[in-house]
């Protein structure tokens, strides 16, 4: 089996991928604190639960935490005997990176946008929202444009609550409507039907610059679940969309 390993800010996932195809999926909070034998005993926690007997044969990281580079190099090298593979320049993809210092593209973001092709071709939009809520635009001719970041739906609640002093942390849950008389729903409202309207603004206008009526939409990220329901329903929601490009990318590269 091949383990992809995604470093977010926010959590990291593990992904298990057997016959060319992922299988099962972890997530862990994410903590530069931690030793690679702290981490090794929650990887291997999990994969004795359900593939005791599975010899580890290749991995792959894509990380934007340089501090647990090392970590998780490391821990695969010590722990399976294998060295990983690291997303970054000098690995082939299927893509052109058409930005102005491609040495700059964050792993994640090439992993999503070589996804994004090998599974819906282009011209595609990736909406991902994770700790920053990111798009990014493929096009027909394999070409990566680059995008916009935006503060993601965690990020965007934490700065209303830290640098307002009535304001308090509510759950990340959708209101019934946008107009509310009690101040937590209120927040709710702001926080996550401004992440819809502003989702969909970008969209329409990343639209209109590609001029092409035929552009698939991709939506992915740990914290668009929170709100994909309420997205423009021509929308495409890929939970694994990251690691099937962190997979193709390890058969290009192995």
């Amino acid at each position: 089996m091949i383990l992809l390993i995604d470093i977010g800010n926010t959590n990291i996932v593990l992904g298990i991928s057997k016959d060319n195809q992922i299988i099962n999926t972890f997530r862990y909070v994410t903590n530069s604190l931690l030793t690679e034998d702290d981490y090794y005993q929650k990887i291997s926690s999990s994969l004795n639960k359900y593939f005791k007997d599975d010899f580890v044969e290749g991995a792959i990281i894509s990380s934007v935490v340089p501090q647990l580079d090392h970590v998780f190099n490391q821990m695969i090298e010590k722990y399976f005997k294998v060295k990983a593979m690291n997303v970054g320049p000098g690995l082939k993809s299927c893509l052109q990176i058409k930005i102005e210092n491609p040495k700059q593209l964050g792993a994640d973001l090439l992993c999503d946008a070589v996804g994004a092709y090998i599974k819906y071709g282009g011209p595609t939009i990736i909406i991902d929202m994770g700790t920053a809520t990111k798009l990014l635009v493929v096009t027909k001719n394999k070409e990566f444009l680059g995008g916009a970041i935006c503060a993601g739906i965690k990020g965007s609640m934490d700065s209303l609550v830290t640098t307002t002093s009535k304001l308090s942390r509510t759950s990340l849950e959708v209101p019934k409507k946008v107009i509310n008389g009690d101040t937590s729903q209120c927040i709710q409202s702001g926080i996550l039907y401004g992440h819809i309207a502003m989702v969909e603004g970008l969209v329409n206008k990343a639209k209109a610059e590609i001029g092409d009526s035929s552009t698939k939409v991709i939506v992915t990220g740990g914290y668009s679940n929170v709100i994909k329901a309420y997205l423009d329903s021509s929308y495409i929601y890929d939970a694994n969309l990251l690691l099937d490009g962190m997979l193709f990318i390890y058969n290009k590269n192995k």
